[in-house]
């Protein structure tokens, strides 16, 4: 992990959805405060300290708590939250729960709740099951208990917060996946600190637990718990789909492993091109569309080898990933296309707030289909760079993004690319350049 600084904020990450334990000392020997989940958002407080095994750790402070974080875990954050793409598409996230009580009401599928009830709310109606359905189920863990739950209920505060879908899916913009809205109204402020009803968000809990199953967990009080969201997860095809012919040593790569991102030597020269620049080989179908497609300028260079992966959902695919994009390899056609990445969280909430209709002018235009805007200098370079067939449209509005060495400059997401524009570059060529997406979701993701 790169170095922190007391003062500067830190995300929690590489804890594979588990969460981090905050300790009321800097060992393992210490009390656990709370657990604090993947994505969430700390400032550094003092520090760092290594214990007698040479671990070192950071006093950090979450929400209104403060303890002590293996530094392992914590990275460098200029954002509130972590890239996040569907690229890396997940299903268990560690959330904050609630006992959910009301016996005697009526559930918005219509069942009467009762006081040994076993199911649980989730706060979108997206993920409702049928009155006694079993639809829509989640396997809830609770310090080596676990039950799997049907969702016959909404809430709690939201009932349009779809946050187990990546972020292009998800109607609350610019939050990874994985990570509540009322999560990150509570402990950063999102939305104003509000829900979707404008009412202050006075817990972080992102679902409810029936009594009866709350009991069965052990659970005394809320807290934070490992929920799977069994809906998401399907079995592959058996047998897997073959690679091209002549790449059968390729590797394959499941759900929760890492892909080949370490640097190789070149391979076969017949059937690969080397990048010494970062140590990777790209399959000769993959480079002639690479090149053709506008090569390291639009796509950036190879950080992984060519390989086949497989998705929590059962999907399997032949992607490479570059510093810009991922590329697809669609073994049925031999068709090389780009997997767009451009969503992703690291954007202001503000940002993501679609404008109003206006005319197009020689320096703004206006897109209906994601009632977003372009402008003055991004404008220009989109329009003579592709346009829409490389960059997408624009998701987001213009924003600013602050550096810890005191630079900044003005970015805006499309859908498969982010521009940046540089004021420290005024008059050079690289003024405005394109972000590297997929380098710094895979960095995040793989540190």
């Amino acid at each position: 992990m790169s170095t922190l600084t007391v003062g500067q904020p830190a995300t929690v990450m590489g804890t594979n959805g588990d969460g981090l334990n905050l300790r009321k000392g800097p060992g393992y020997d210490f009390t656990v405060i709370v657990v604090m989940p993947e994505g969430a958002t700390v400032r550094v407080i003092g520090g760092p300290q290594r214990d007698a095994r040479g671990n070192l750790w950071w006093n950090v402070q979450w929400g209104e708590k403060s303890g002590w974080a293996l530094a392992d875990y914590l990275a460098p954050s200029n954002d509130k939250n972590r890239p996040s793409s569907s690229f890396q598409m997940r299903a268990t996230f560690r959330i904050f729960a609630h006992s959910l009580g009301l016996v005697g009401e009526r559930t918005a599928n219509g069942h009467v709740i009762q006081p040994n009830d076993f199911f649980v709310t989730l706060p979108c109606t997206c993920a409702l099951s049928s009155r006694g359905g079993h639809e829509f189920q989640v396997l809830v863990e609770y310090k080596g208990r676990s039950l799997v739950l049907p969702v016959w209920d909404v809430g709690p505060w939201n009932v349009d917060d779809d946050f187990w879908n990546p972020p292009e899916v998800r109607r609350w913009k610019g939050l990874p996946q994985g990570v509540p809205a009322a999560q990150a109204a509570y402990f950063h402020g999102y939305n104003g600190g509000k829900d979707g009803w404008g009412r202050r968000v006075r817990s972080p809990a992102a679902m409810d637990i029936a009594d009866g199953a709350f009991a069965a967990l052990g659970m005394t009080q809320s807290d934070w718990v490992t929920v799977t969201f069994l809906w998401l997860v399907k079995d592959p095809p058996s047998p897997l789909p073959a690679p091209p012919q002549g790449y059968e040593e390729i590797v394959t790569v499941h759900p929760g492993e890492r892909p080949p991102l370490d640097p190789v030597a070149a391979a076969d020269p017949a059937r690969y091109i080397y990048m010494p620049e970062t140590g990777h080989n790209i399959p000769v179908f993959l480079y002639t569309a690479w090149q053709q497609g506008g090569g390291w300028q639009r796509y950036g260079l190879p950080i992984s080898e060519f390989f086949r992966e497989v998705g929590i959902d059962g999907t399997v695919r032949f992607v490479q990933y570059f510093e810009r994009a991922v590329l697809l390899y669609d073994s049925a056609s031999g068709d090389v296309s780009e997997l767009p990445v451009g969503y992703y969280a690291a954007a202001p909430f503000e940002a993501w707030q679609p404008v109003e209709p206006f005319p197009d002018s020689t320096d703004r235009l206006y897109f209906r289909e994601t009632r977003h805007s372009l402008s003055n200098g991004f404008k220009a370079y989109w329009s003579a760079n592709g346009g829409r067939a490389v960059f997408g449209l624009p998701i987001t509005e213009e924003f600013r993004v602050d550096l810890p060495d005191g630079r900044w400059y003005i970015a805006q997401l499309f859908e498969r690319a982010r521009l940046e524009w540089w004021p420290d570059r005024i008059g050079q060529p690289d003024e405005i350049t394109r972000g590297r997406i997929v380098a710094e979701i895979v960095a995040a993701q793989y540190p």
